[in-house]
């Protein structure tokens, strides 16, 4: 894993800056997603052996220092993973059609050295539970809406090109509240914007805006609404440039004086990046 610096940010010219390289994995090991622990102080990983991972890092971290700790093993390829805000738990997803979730201690580090008493509590006998009923292929994408101690609104893309919606309560019961086909796999999803009806950010929002890179498709633009006890998804703008692969999409914080968002999308085979406006 390559860890960079992007420095003078808010300058014409900001500087990439090469950090430093960790070989967590044998090189024939693809890491396909990995995330920052809330706290900083690791990083969760997924890659093609199925494994999910959570690594320590602190900026001494080194090549010679790769140690970390399988947390669960999918049956086939793991392509995401998603923290909890507040690190208590990750959610993962695979080729199996797996939706995962593992409860993890407040300070993963300490299992992962084996300070603690007892460091197989971030193992597999922690998984809260695992969803194999709700998607009709891989799971690729993952993006907890909203956590509070009833549950977990999570929205998942996946392979069979749906985006969903589903609440998984603190008991592990899951129930899809919407869906929608995007005509492509859901590769990744970010939200752009939430609004909340109360006005108090810590509630469950009423409307997300989210940016969707749904692979041979291009990119979405799509809004999730709730009206009353019912939840839906709706596309609000297609972006269909891309002759290949939408893996990845970003737009930058804020808007301009028309009231647009800048895009950026980009596509793997035919290596092209694009700019667009929204």
């Amino acid at each position: 894993m390559g860890i960079y610096e992007l420095q003078d940010v808010s300058s014409e010219s900001p500087n990439m800056i090469h950090m430093r390289t960790i070989d967590y994995f044998d090189p024939k090991i693809l890491v396909t997603a990995f995330s920052w622990h809330p706290n900083g102080t690791a990083i969760g990983m997924t890659h093609t052996s199925g494994d999910l991972c959570l690594a320590p890092y602190t900026e001494e971290s080194s090549k010679e220092d790769p140690h970390h700790v399988q947390v669960w093993q999918h049956s086939l390829e793991a392509w995401t993973l998603a923290f909890l805000p507040d690190g208590s738990g990750v959610l993962s997803g695979a080729d199996d059609s797996t939706l995962q979730f593992t409860e993890l201690p407040r300070s993963p580090v300490e299992a992962i050295d084996g300070s603690v008493a007892e460091p197989e509590y971030i193992s597999t006998r922690r998984a809260r539970w695992v969803d194999e009923r709700t998607h009709g292929a891989g799971v690729t994408a993952i993006l907890p809406v909203h956590c509070d101690d009833a549950g977990i609104f999570i929205v998942t893309g996946s392979y069979d090109d749906r985006i969903r919606l589903i609440y998984a309560t603190s008991t592990g019961r899951r129930k899809s509240l919407a869906e929608l086909n995007l005509e492509g796999g859901v590769w990744r999803v970010k939200i752009l914007d939430t609004k909340h009806a109360s006005g108090i950010t810590t509630s469950l929002p009423g409307e997300c805006l989210l940016l969707v890179s749904c692979m041979h498709a291009g990119a979405r633009i799509v809004k999730l609404s709730r009206k009353e006890d019912e939840w839906q998804f709706e596309v609000l703008a297609k972006f269909e440039e891309h002759k290949s692969m939408n893996y990845g999409s970003d737009s930058q914080t804020g808007i301009n004086e028309r009231g647009q968002r800048t895009i950026v999308s980009t596509s793997f085979y035919d290596r092209l990046l694009c700019l667009w406006r929204y």
